[in-house]
């Protein structure tokens, strides 16, 4: 069985800086655990950096870069929802 996969464009951030919305793929497990993401470009971050993605369907996930490639690996579990009881301004 193939993984399933999400594909869309996302809000990217590295910290407090915004990377713009960047068309990306996500590859989900059978458990619905995510692996990797590919970005249709490398977003401008360094290797090692940690990304925060908000998919379009507005859950989140964090991944890290993978050298000078577009595919960054999934940091912990993901997709999630947002946990904030208040929206950000």
């Amino acid at each position: 069985m193939e993984p399933e996969g999400l594909r869309g464009t996302g809000d990217v951030k590295c910290g407090p800086r915004d990377l713009g919305a960047i068309p990306y793929e996500v590859e989900v497990g059978v458990g619905g655990q995510a692996s990797v993401v590919k970005f249709a470009h490398r977003p401008r971050a360094k290797n090692g950096d940690t990304l925060h993605l908000t998919l379009e369907d507005g859950r989140m996930l964090d991944c890290q870069v993978l050298d000078a490639s577009p595919y960054c690996a999934v940091v912990g579990e993901g997709p999630y929802l947002d946990r904030r009881a208040e929206p950000r301004d």
